[in-house]
């Protein structure tokens, strides 16, 4: 069964590091409830959106499948973002499997100021109120 996502969270997954300020987003992705978003959590954050990208399930993303995501997303997205996607792609072939997809973690890197291997509230708060003042 596919889950639901909405569109602050396919943001955060899609660009890495992107979020808007929604408790609810948090309470979402905080999916065992113990007030923190742990690694295993974004990972399955990230698996789902692969699935929700993936919109011909061949197991790739292409880009236009990301451009047809994109379009579902708020605002307009800069090169710099299709950069952070396109960097992921570990053999350069122009495609992302889910491993390649999956395998950087720089949103949640980029949140978890202490390094503590997890997101609090007020990390994600934090992340999520400087990205939206960057917001097109």
């Amino acid at each position: 069964m596919r889950q639901i996502i909405t569109r602050a969270a396919f943001a955060l997954a899609l660009f890495p590091g992107a979020a808007l300020a929604q408790d609810s987003l948090f309470m979402q992705l905080d999916a065992n409830g113990d007030g923190v978003i742990d690694g295993n959590e974004f990972l399955q954050l990230r698996i789902s959106m692969f699935d929700r990208i993936d919109a011909d399930r061949s197991g790739t993303i292409t880009a236009a499948e990301i451009e047809t995501a994109r379009q579902a997303l708020p605002g307009k997205r800069t090169m710099q973002s299709d950069k952070r996607i396109w960097d992921q792609d570990a053999n350069d072939d122009g495609m992302l499997t889910l491993a390649e997809y999956t395998a950087q973690t720089r949103g949640f890197d980029m949140a978890d100021r202490n390094n503590d291997g997890v997101i609090s509230s007020a990390e994600y708060n934090r992340i999520a109120r400087f990205l939206a003042a960057y917001r097109p």
